[in-house]
């Protein structure tokens, strides 16, 4: 599972809030990642949210909230392993 992007997400070929919905929760998962691939999932959530679907994001705020939770689950599984990796 230390693939960056779910499949779902890959080609950004997203056309519907069901469609945008199935990516932002599969970037969620966060289990048996790398930091690398948690930042590119980072990176890749800015990029749905400010650029490709904006409109979608700006016409429903579950959309938000979704995306408000898996930024944080990431971050915060990246924080989690950066810390691990701090000696004491």
């Amino acid at each position: 599972m230390n693939e960056p992007l779910p499949e779902c997400c890959r080609e950004l070929h997203i056309t519907n809030r069901a469609e945008l919905i199935d990516c932002l929760t599969a970037l969620e998962e966060t289990d048996d990642m790398t930091i690398e691939a948690l930042r590119e999932r980072l990176k890749h959530l800015s990029v749905i949210r400010h650029t490709d679907l904006l409109s979608m994001f700006k016409e429903d705020e579950g959309i938000l909230d979704i995306y408000d939770r898996a930024r944080v689950k990431i971050q915060n599984a990246i924080d989690a392993i950066r810390n691990l990796q701090t000696p004491e």
